[in-house]
């Protein structure tokens, strides 16, 4: 088996719209809607993103939010990870 046989889309038919770049900006609608389409969370992905947001929601009323620190090997989802937190 192959590993482009597990997903529901071939990688391998898709081209990534913005070359695998996080800068989004108002006029990007339709790399903000692969990026969507595309995200994958789980795992300790899943389990960070979840921290990061409960801790945003417990100190909303605050004027200040406590730090995260993002770390990982290069090609592990930082960028996107911090983009969608």
């Amino acid at each position: 088996m192959n590993n482009r046989e597990i997903y529901q889309i071939d990688p391998s038919k898709r081209k990534i719209k913005n070359e695998g770049v996080v800068s989004l900006n108002d006029d990007d609608k339709e790399i903000l809607r692969y990026e969507l389409e595309t995200f994958v969370c789980d795992g300790q992905y899943e389990k960070g993103l979840e921290h990061i947001l409960e801790t945003y929601l417990m100190n909303i009323v605050e004027s200040q939010q406590p730090a995260v620190w993002v770390s990982g090997f290069y090609g592990s989802g930082k960028s996107h990870l911090v983009q969608t937190g």
